[in-house]
């Protein structure tokens, strides 16, 4: 989220003065509302609500010579920046998620995986074995050619192939459930 500057001296005693035109009441207004926008980021979630609260209300000082002439009521104005600041948020949060690395797993839970695999493709026929081992096989244009020369020498269309592949799969994924569950003696 980018943010904002922080306010002059100046921008700030102006909202001082929007928020009530006694210095020590804006200050108390300020608290007030500062309050409320921690609570309604807290509802929505957001981790750090504080420092989103004092986001919203350094946008709103920056911009206060716009802001006074557009709303006539400070909190609703606040809200309005709210709803702006809680956007970013999310956005920021769904990217960090969105990049963040796979966590590495035990060796020990790999090797289980891989005979579970081993013990579930052995159940299936030799034929089918076959269609999801070479039907999983290659990257992009590769894969693209390798199924469909599959396909031709099955004696399948591209789409009856798929059927068949998705039923397999199927077949190898409730296998592999099974077999990785873990066993209470």
């Amino acid at each position: 989220m980018k943010r904002e500057r922080d306010p002059t001296p100046e921008e700030f005693e102006k909202l001082l003065t929007w928020l009530d035109p006694d210095r020590d009441q804006g200050g108390s207004r300020l608290k007030q509302i500062q309050s409320r926008l921690i609570k309604i980021f807290a509802s929505r979630g957001c981790v750090d609500a504080e420092t989103l609260a004092d986001e919203v209300l350094n946008r709103v000082s920056v911009r206060i010579d716009e802001v006074v002439k557009t709303y006539p009521d400070p909190l609703h104005c606040c809200i309005g920046f709210l709803d702006y600041v809680h956007r970013e948020y999310l956005r920021d949060e769904r990217t960090k998620a969105a990049v963040k690395p796979p966590q590495p797993r035990p060796s020990e839970e790999l090797e289980r995986e891989d005979r579970c695999l081993a013990e579930c493709l052995s159940k299936l026929s030799e034929r089918e074995r076959d269609l999801i081992v070479v039907y999983f096989q290659g990257e992009k244009r590769a894969r693209i050619d390798s199924r469909r020369t599959l396909a031709t020498r099955m004696g399948l269309t591209g789409n009856a192939l798929r059927i068949h592949a998705h039923r397999i799969r199927t077949k190898l994924r409730e296998c592999l459930e099974g077999c990785l569950q873990p066993q209470f003696s």
